[in-house]
């Protein structure tokens, strides 16, 4: 069984390239989140700090990732990195298990 992958790649773009960073990415969302083994491809702002971005992937296996990371849309985001005001941070996550909503229901029937 294969496990997922889930990447996080936190952004700090500078104020006068946050345009440009947007635009580049809204064209580069769509395309990944088609490809092959892409469970999940987004990109959230964070509601503080309006120049700090966060993307999120999911992928079905790491050789889904790999692919990915070997696509023209990757080489896009790497020229990105120049817009941003510090180093971003990117996390690769390895997901045996995941659970949801009844999770809380478990937890919460064994306090009672």
């Amino acid at each position: 069984m294969d496990t997922k992958v889930l990447v996080t790649l936190r952004m700090i773009v500078r104020p006068e390239k946050r345009k440009a960073l947007l635009e580049t990415m809204r064209g580069m969302l769509e395309p990944a989140r088609v490809e092959k083994g892409c469970l999940n491809y987004r990109l959230y702002e964070d509601i503080e700090n309006r120049n700090i971005f966060i993307l999120l992937e999911e992928w079905e296996t790491q050789e889904d990732l790999e692919k990915h990371i070997r696509t023209d849309n990757q080489r896009r985001m790497l020229a990105l990195m120049d817009l941003l005001s510090e180093q971003p941070e990117l996390r690769f996550n390895t997901v045996l298990n995941t659970v949801g909503m009844e999770l809380i229901e478990e937890v919460r029937h064994g306090m009672q």
